[in-house]
């Protein structure tokens, strides 16, 4: 393929992924959130400091994730609610999420019934990736499963009294 040629798929890769995000990115969680109920995907909300409040974390702009492409393509499949807890819904969110520090960062599955992730934490942008990736199908992160070893395994459906005829 030829440079040009390359370029030209690139830049229509970028053109194409953010035409595809229009219409799914609000300032709103009450918009977002109807709009992925909606379309039934799975929504990411960012909670982000007010611009005068003091934080240790930056906050997470749009601009910045949308500048790496295969952030950016994962974007699109999310309706993305990135919230200023500065203004009042803002604060009506925050409390509502009963986020304890900001920025916040949380996966809502396409039902709009869970959180399937949540953090505090910065992430990268490769970390953001994968937790897209991951919860993209709303599949919440699987519990571990407590086996007690000191117990005999007994197939479901196992009677002892039924053994006994």
């Amino acid at each position: 393929m030829h440079r040009s040629a390359m370029l030209a798929v690139v830049a229509v890769l970028a053109v194409s992924a953010t035409a595809s995000a229009e219409g799914l990115e609000f300032d709103s969680y009450t918009k977002a959130y109807w709009k992925a109920k909606e379309l039934a995907r799975p929504m990411l909300v960012i909670l982000n400091p007010s611009a005068g409040e003091v934080s240790s974390e930056p906050i997470v702009a749009m601009e910045e994730l949308r500048g790496d492409l295969k952030l950016s393509v994962l974007l699109n499949d999310y309706v993305v609610a990135v919230v200023d807890t500065g203004t009042e819904h803002g604060r009506k969110v925050h409390e509502l999420f009963g986020a304890p520090e900001l920025p916040r960062v949380v996966v809502i599955d396409e039902r709009q019934e869970k959180q399937v992730y949540r953090t505090s934490e910065t992430l990268t942008t490769a970390e953001l990736r994968t937790v897209l990736t991951k919860y993209r199908d709303g599949v919440p992160e699987s519990k571990p499963v407590h086996v007690n070893w000191s117990q005999p395994y007994r197939q479901p459906g196992y009677c002892p009294s039924c053994q006994r005829r």
